[in-house]
């Protein structure tokens, strides 16, 4: 029959489960439901002791799943999938996503191939309940944390960095980077690896055509642990924010 031929497998999805098992298990069948022959691989990391996963029945992809001996930090979790990436393309994706709007895969896709200098892309984030759109992130600076609450403060038009919740990323940039830097244990990972690829020369974008839901955790809001380890982070993003060169996109 004539029609246009499908999309070869490109994409390897990497999850990191903390003992979230429902939701990833969740997420697992949401993935096999798309049913998306773009999708090669996914591979779970489980940081916390438990069982395998059972694979979705009408799951086309292959199911990678590893079992860390002791607790890993996100940057090392995701790198650890890294190694078995088989793709061009390499999916971050978070246990507490809803792909409630269609499956954005296809736009995402698209997107990196209309520029071969993207390094990374995302779908737009959408909170729940409100439905509202997460607005681009700029700079993480302490001035720029400020003003966010602040009347009248307005995002970015651009992103200076992509969410760590849902990340598109090209798999032989992330390879010449050294994958996330494993200094970040949580939190700021994501905007650090953003900045590291402007500075290479590529560029990122959120894609308006593929939208999400995330279902935000926001546990630095709750924990004194995670609101310690938020702020740690940001004091190391800061510091090699000092010592770091200007990115090439800056000097544009």
């Amino acid at each position: 029959m004539p029609g246009h031929p499908l999309p070869a497998p490109s994409v390897t999805v990497s999850v990191a489960s903390h003992g979230q098992r429902n939701l990833v298990a969740a997420l697992l069948e949401q993935l096999a439901t798309l049913r998306d022959p773009s999708l090669a691989r996914v591979v779970i990391v489980h940081n916390l002791p438990d069982a395998d996963l059972p694979k979705p029945p009408d799951a086309t992809f292959d199911l990678v799943q590893l079992h860390n001996p002791e607790p890993l930090g996100f940057s090392a979790n995701h790198n650890r999938a890294f190694a078995h990436c088989v793709t061009p393309w390499f999916a971050v994706l978070n246990p507490d996503l809803e792909f409630r709007f269609g499956n954005p895969f296809p736009a995402l896709l698209e997107a990196a191939a209309a520029d071969p200098r993207l390094g990374a892309v995302a779908p737009t984030l959408l909170q729940p309940g409100t439905l509202h759109v997460e607005p681009p992130r700029g700079m993480v600076t302490p001035i720029e944390l400020i003003r966010r609450r602040l009347p009248g403060w307005k995002p970015p038009a651009e992103p200076a960095w992509l969410v760590g919740a849902f990340l598109f990323i090209r798999a032989k940039a992330f390879k010449a980077l050294g994958g996330f830097d494993e200094r970040f244990r949580l939190y700021c990972e994501d905007v650090d690896l953003g900045l590291r690829l402007r500075d290479a020369g590529w560029h990122i974008r959120r894609i308006e055509g593929a939208r999400v839901l995330h279902q935000t955790q926001r546990h630095s809001h709750r924990s004194l642990q995670y609101t310690l380890l938020h702020v740690f982070s940001l004091l190391r993003l800061w510091m090699q924010l000092a010592i770091r060169p200007r990115s090439r996109a800056g000097r544009r």
